[in-house]
């Protein structure tokens, strides 16, 4: 009996350990490591940011900029009836600028804009939205003063 009792005391401890052992591999950060890894496997060399990756790279210094919380406007000079793609880009803005909700339109004290053609005259889309340029970021990133003041 006492051999069933201390193999029991072994398979427990082991048992424990192994638990122990995964919750820390899965806590500490291994992705450097990890990264090597499926290189050195798949000759992949670089990993290409997403979308989102993207537009929150691209968008970090204009959310620094706006309150912690409320509303803002968006405006973009790609926009026109059922573009999907433009409206793509509004839900990635809209995403990265979270928590402040971001509304389509520049009926707002402050607007975001995304400028995605380079040929865009800036002081005529300015002007067409009845909007006033308060910062340019650059890449495209505009922080603008709406109507509503």
């Amino acid at each position: 009996m006492a051999l069933f009792a201390d193999s029991m005391t072994v398979r427990t401890i082991l048992g424990v350990a192994l638990l122990v052992l995964v919750s820390l591999f899965s806590t500490v950060k291994l992705t450097k490591p990890a990264d090597q890894f499926v290189y050195k496997f798949t000759g992949i060399t670089e990993i290409v940011p997403d979308d989102v990756t993207r537009y929150e790279t691209r968008f970090a210094k204009l959310r620094a900029l706006l309150p912690r919380r409320g509303t803002v406007g968006y405006v973009t000079d790609k926009e026109g009836p059922g573009d999907l793609a433009a409206h793509e880009k509004y839900l990635y803005v809209a995403y990265t600028m979270a928590p402040v909700l971001v509304e389509y339109g520049p009926r707002h004290a402050l607007v975001v804009g995304n400028i995605t053609q380079p040929a865009t005259d800036l002081q005529q889309f300015l002007q067409a939205k009845h909007l006033a340029l308060l910062k340019n970021l650059g890449d495209g990133v505009l922080l603008l003063q709406g109507p509503e003041r």
